[in-house]
């Protein structure tokens, strides 16, 4: 797993202040999250939405706050599909076993990239050669609540809340740069339902936030999900990593 995590969440800064000089990790918890992130190890198939919002710097010591839905299929061991739209751009990203393709809906180009074989090492090659993150992909990766573990010095369940008519567990985990909040639900499937991040840099403290929904557990998902055909007039360019 990225040990920037993309997921986001806010904790207690009351709590977060009292514990931040000693690690203190609720077993209870880690069980949870072990659970969760069990489940998206076993799936042949997850399918999803996520509304995800960040507060984005426009101006000097000024955050805005921008929305994004995405419809998101996963197939194992090496398709996807993401569709996501937003304030500011409307993109798909398609992926079924050797390349990945991007395409834009607002300015009708695409590119492709010839990618690794399976679905971890494709999210990680497009997060170190592309800066693309997809707000999921922590969760996909084996080592999910180790890496936590690792990167957090307090993890706490804190109590069940309702969400939307659902019971869910509420986990709060926090560093010194940063404080992270899990709901999950509290079913056969351990579903997280939100995160919610909060970064303590400067000039300000700052939130991404993200809410799951319309889960769909191995559904056999056809193949041509995860294909792309070029539409009329689309302009192919050439995909350049960032190095």
């Amino acid at each position: 797993m990225k040990k920037n995590f993309y997921l986001t969440g806010i904790f207690l800064l009351l709590s977060f202040s009292a514990f931040s000089q000693e690690k203190f990790q609720d077993s209870t918890a880690l069980m949870i999250l072990d659970k969760m992130s069990a489940l998206m190890g076993e799936a042949n198939s997850l399918g999803f939405t996520t509304h995800f919002s960040k507060d984005v710097a426009y101006a000097e010591d000024f955050f805005i706050k921008e929305f994004e839905t995405s419809e998101i299929v996963l197939k194992g061991p090496n398709k996807f599909y993401v569709k996501s739209t937003g304030e500011r751009k409307s993109e798909m990203f398609a992926y079924q076993g050797d390349q990945v393709v991007y395409y834009s809906f607002l300015n009708n180009i695409f590119t492709a990239a010839e990618a690794p074989d399976n679905l971890i090492e494709t999210l990680d090659w497009l997060y170190h050669d592309f800066d693309v993150e997809f707000t999921f992909a922590d969760f996909l990766y084996p080592n999910f609540t180790t890496d936590l573990s690792e990167n957090m010095d307090y993890i706490e369940f804190l109590g069940t809340v309702m969400i939307d008519g659902n019971r869910t567990y509420h986990i709060g985990t926090a560093n010194e740069h940063m404080t992270v909040q899990f709901w999950i639900s509290d079913g056969a499937y351990f579903l997280p339902r939100k995160i919610l991040i909060t970064y303590l840099g400067e000039p300000y403290a700052h939130q991404v936030e993200a809410d799951f929904s319309d889960w769909e557990i191995n559904n056999d998902y056809p193949d041509s999900i995860f294909e792309f055909l070029p539409p009329p007039g689309a302009k192919q360019i050439t995909w350049l990593s960032k190095d």
